[in-house]
């Protein structure tokens, strides 16, 4: 098995147990702090990394609007829309929500990019919101837990936040390269983080009780799943394409079910099971129908941008006026 291989399945068991991870490190930190931890780390790791590499330089002007945009809405919403439904929900459907993030890219680049869906990435929109339905409807939700549908509606509004920057980020024209903004986008996620923990959690600080547990946690989500994990997903998608990384992508959802079951004691209903079916489906889909209208033309400059936790979405069809980011 080649280092790629290896390395999209260790980004898988990564991403998809980062849920059941995170599940656990908020059961002693709050979820604005614990965002905060999550982020500091990752941008720690990722200078110490890029500092290596003689890539750490302060970037383009021109790119500061992908790096608000992509920064607020994609990490920053994204990390705070999955602090706050993981208590409430299980963490397996907690992934597998997430995930969808390829299904709102169809619509939103109708609206913003005028890009008009093709009919088998309409077929894979309807198959996913089908799943949907049978993830969000009421015999599928435990009612006994307080926060139940509006966890759930949270995660579905960070999977929206986030195409809505992936579009932009395709729309872009770049400057520098993904990897060299990343770490600007995790600075200016931290910034409203950082904000809303002193505003709301400061109380909380000192009851926060750093335990073995506790400190992995943090550890895991910052320098591993944030900083290392977009790194590794460079290098796989470099060497295997991004159609069949972001096919192995969609293994991550699976671990973090599997991971839920055991680790957790989670319970998977045949509903909950019928909706992950259906929802999966709809992505691969939408990613195949993607791939073939967005071939890219030879000679055409394809570059990669790591998608949150693993997200993949389709392509946007090529105008001739900006670089297609993978």
């Amino acid at each position: 098995m080649s280092r790629a291989w290896l390395l999209l399945l260790g980004l898988v068991v990564v991403w998809g147990s980062h849920w059941v991870v995170v599940k656990v490190g908020l059961e002693t930190i709050p979820p604005f702090t614990y965002g905060v931890l999550r982020l500091l780390g990752g941008i720690v790791t990722l200078a110490l990394l890029m500092a290596a590499a003689g890539r750490l330089h302060r970037p383009d002007r021109s790119d500061w609007p992908i790096i608000i945009s992509y920064g607020l809405l994609a990490v920053g919403l994204g990390i705070t829309m999955m602090n706050l439904a993981l208590p409430h929900i299980p963490a397996g459907r907690s992934s597998i929500l997430a995930y969808t993030i390829p299904l709102w890219v169809v619509p939103v680049m109708a609206l913003l990019a005028r890009a008009l869906p093709s009919r088998p990435e309409v077929v894979g929109l309807m198959l996913g919101l089908g799943g949907l339905v049978l993830l969000l409807n009421p015999a599928a939700i435990d009612w006994s837990g307080e926060g139940a549908l509006l966890g759930s509606l949270l995660l579905v509004v960070g999977a929206m936040g986030a195409a809505l920057a992936l579009v932009h980020v395709r729309l872009h024209p770049w400057r520098g390269t993904p990897f060299d903004t990343q770490i600007w986008q995790l600075l200016v996620a931290l910034v409203p983080m950082l904000a809303f923990a002193l505003l709301l959690e400061r109380d909380s600080f000192g009851e926060v009780r750093w335990d073995l547990p506790t400190a992995l946690a943090v550890l895991y989500s910052g320098p591993l799943a944030t900083a290392f994990a977009f790194w590794a997903s460079q290098m796989i998608v470099q060497s295997l394409g991004p159609l069949t990384t972001g096919i192995g992508y969609l293994g991550a959802p699976v671990v973090g079910v599997v991971a839920g079951i055991i680790v957790l004691g989670e319970v998977i209903t045949p509903i909950d099971l019928a909706g992950i079916a259906v929802t999966t489906a709809g992505i691969v889909v939408v990613l195949l129908a993607g791939r073939r209208r967005g071939r890219e033309k030879p000679g055409e400059p394809v570059m990669e941008v790591p998608l949150p936790d693993g997200a993949e979405l389709p392509e946007l069809p090529p105008d001739g006026r900006t670089l297609r980011w993978r």
